[in-house]
């Protein structure tokens, strides 16, 4: 039921096999041959009818769940086996009643039976919070912060201290459907894929269970979700991947999704950093900082790390991306073990920090393009735009390091936080921030320089300010591209309203003084 397992019936043959088809064991009944098959809810234990009329039942034992250096093995009469191979330890948990699931990670087991939930700390195996469930669990999720449960009523968000943060319970959601692929947490929202309209994401928040504004929609219907682990509010991202198996990457407050790669068979988030992994296309794909896709795409490419993944063979999934290791399973049921560079690891604890000279330091020694590139888009993420400067001259991305020159050069921060709006290719968002702030002169100049020539204009008649300024530029470009003016609008006022050069750039001149003189008071 809950689609990790399924089972297969023969001729005195029964297997149990993993979603992606290799066999975990096979047993030998005498029962003839297998005519049907039925689970129960939890997924623990299955009945078969043989065609000697036998009936037989099963129960799952040796499940083992691994989290870096522990292993843990549930074995016959509800006793959990914990081994920590890094310090060579065992040890043994007892369960009153049969465990129906189990999940390791972040330092925490989480074991369910058909009334409680256990959570065990891994500093102290023997000592559990043990709260009391009125349904059955169907479904673990963790994140590094809290756990989620999911029962027939609703998602329930747990502390790794048993206390119970949200219920979320919404018309319309069919729980029954959802999976490690659909559902996802982090530090501070819970996303699922809308099992009524696979082609929307729903977010709520983790402390309250309210929903976080209106559903994410996509174009086609998803198949996998993932918020990443790293930061909050503003910087919280959501990661799906379409049944083309195409990647996308989310603003959780901004519906805009952005293409990262194609042919893609798994990705996964790390779990302390921004880095994004995915297997596409026979190779392993590590962009350092994804956010950069929303703050100069230009930079994705740069900042992406690329090796051969053909090891991996097809329809791998991640286990896990702890620090610069992947852990990846193959169809076959076969662990193999990946790295990417480490580098970014350091640059992301200075990035935390504030650290800016630093993190130039780390990457003056590594001399490696994708760190630059990453520490870029993390500069200008934060406004360090000193530090983009440097960054952006060592990838040679020249233009755009005269761009940001100009941007220091501006008066004040009002103009500045709306020239990086647009250097992020956020023109809507760059004129918002000038209108909000009462700078008509600078969005006007802005709509102009971006020749927009229509919005200028309306703009400035709009606000009886600067028309003739439109006018006045759109007359020298239209003289330096030597064509005639064809626009009826442009041709009534400029017939109607005079706009020689000098009283242009007097005007200009004034505008400037009075933003000096504001910078001052």
């Amino acid at each position: 039921p809950n689609g990790r397992y399924f089972a297969v019936g023969a001729y005195n043959t029964i297997k149990l096999c993993d979603k992606t088809g290799w066999s975990y064991c096979r047993e030998s009944p005498i029962s003839g041959s297998i005519f049907s098959i039925s689970w129960t809810e939890d997924g623990t234990q299955l009945a078969a009818g043989g065609g000697n009329g036998a009936v037989i039942f099963a129960s799952l034992v040796n499940r083992t769940i691994t989290w870096q250096y522990t292993d843990v093995t549930l074995q016959e009469n509800n006793v959990i086996r914990i081994r920590d191979v890094a310090n060579d330890a065992t040890e043994e948990l007892d369960f009153r009643d049969r465990v129906i699931d189990m999940s390791i990670g972040f330092g925490a087991l989480v074991v369910t039976t058909n009334s409680q939930c256990h959570v065990h700390n891994s500093q102290n195996w023997a000592t559990p919070h043990v709260e009391d469930l009125k349904e059955p669990p169907t479904l673990i999720v963790q994140s590094p912060f809290h756990f989620a449960l999911v029962d027939s009523v609703g998602v329930h968000v747990y502390t790794y201290e048993g206390r119970l943060m949200s219920s979320i319970k919404s018309a319309g959601l069919r729980l029954e459907f959802l999976n490690h692929h659909t559902l996802t947490l982090c530090r501070d929202a819970v996303a699922m894929v809308d099992s009524a309209n696979p082609k929307q994401v729903r977010l709520f928040d983790s402390a309250s269970g309210r929903p976080m504004g209106d559903a994410l929609e996509h174009k086609l219907e998803i198949l996998t979700i993932a918020l990443n682990l790293h930061g909050t509010g503003p910087d919280r991202k959501v990661a799906i991947m379409d049944k083309n198996r195409d990647l996308y990457l989310c603003l959780a407050h901004r519906g805009v999704f952005e293409k990262m790669a194609s042919m893609v068979d798994a990705f996964v988030w790390n779990d302390a950093t921004d880095m994004l992994c995915a297997l596409a296309d026979e190779k392993l794909m590590c962009w350092f900082y994804p956010g950069a896709a929303f703050v100069d795409k230009d930079l994705l490419p740069g900042l992406c790390y690329t090796r051969n993944a053909k090891d991996c063979g097809k329809s791998p999934y991640f286990v896990s991306f702890h620090g610069a290791h992947c852990t990846i399973r193959r169809a076959d049921g076969a662990n193999v073990q990946m790295v990417v560079p480490h580098f970014p690891l350091l640059l992301y604890q200075h990035f935390e920090k504030g650290h800016w000279e630093k993190a130039m330091r780390l990457c003056r020694y590594v001399k490696s393009p994708e760190l630059w590139s990453c520490l870029a888009a993390m500069a200008l993420h934060s406004r360090e735009l000193v530090t983009a400067e440097t960054a952006l001259a060592a990838i040679d991305e020249v233009d755009k390091v005269h761009f940001i020159s100009h941007i220091n050069k501006l008066p004040d921060e009002v103009l500045k936080s709306a020239e990086l709006a647009l250097f992020c290719k956020r023109p809507e968002e760059a004129i918002g921030i000038l209108l909000q702030n009462k700078r008509l002169y600078r969005a006007i100049k802005m709509y102009i320089r971006m020749h927009k020539w229509e919005p200028a204009l309306d703009l400035a008649v709009q606000h009886k300010t600067h028309v003739d300024t439109v006018l006045a530029y759109r007359e020298r470009h239209l003289a330096q591209m030597k064509h005639e003016e064809n626009n009826p609008k442009f041709k009534r006022l400029g017939a109607e309203i005079p706009h020689d050069w000098d009283t242009v750039k007097a005007k200009i001149d004034e505008e400037k003084q009075n933003e000096k003189r504001r910078m001052v008071e």
